[in-house]
């Protein structure tokens, strides 16, 4: 009987997870999101061409300290999700267990973009 609760709670916290949430958010260089400014969408890298990689809130720490850290500066770009054209899938990263929201033949058009904070290395 345990385990039937046990698999009965995996499930409902898988099934939490993949609900898409009120906002994804994506971290990028300072210089990709003012290069955005005179464009209808938001300017990625070459790790975006297969799938645009994009994350939870709780999921930012982890991102920016991987990602991130030695970063002199970058944005934050708070997303509507609804606003996203493409396919948005919850998955893990190819070769990895964590999974993400990855948005697949789209793009982030700015007017999904809620809020975007630059944030300063400290020193």
């Amino acid at each position: 009987m345990t385990t039937n609760a046990n698999e009965h709670s995996m499930e409902a916290v898988e099934k939490q997870q993949t609900q898409t949430p009120q906002y994804l958010y994506k971290v990028l260089s300072l210089e990709n999101w003012q290069q955005s400014q005179a464009q209808n969408i938001v300017i990625l890298t070459k790790d975006d061409e297969v799938f645009i990689h994009l994350a939870t809130e709780d999921q930012l720490d982890r991102i920016i300290d991987k990602y991130w850290s030695q970063a002199p500066h970058y944005v934050i770009l708070k997303i509507d999700p609804t606003q996203l054209p493409g396919q948005l899938i919850y998955e893990a990263n190819p070769g990895g267990t964590n999974k993400y929201f990855h948005l697949y033949h789209g793009s982030i058009p700015r007017k999904a973009v809620v809020n975007a904070q630059t944030v300063n290395a400290k020193k």
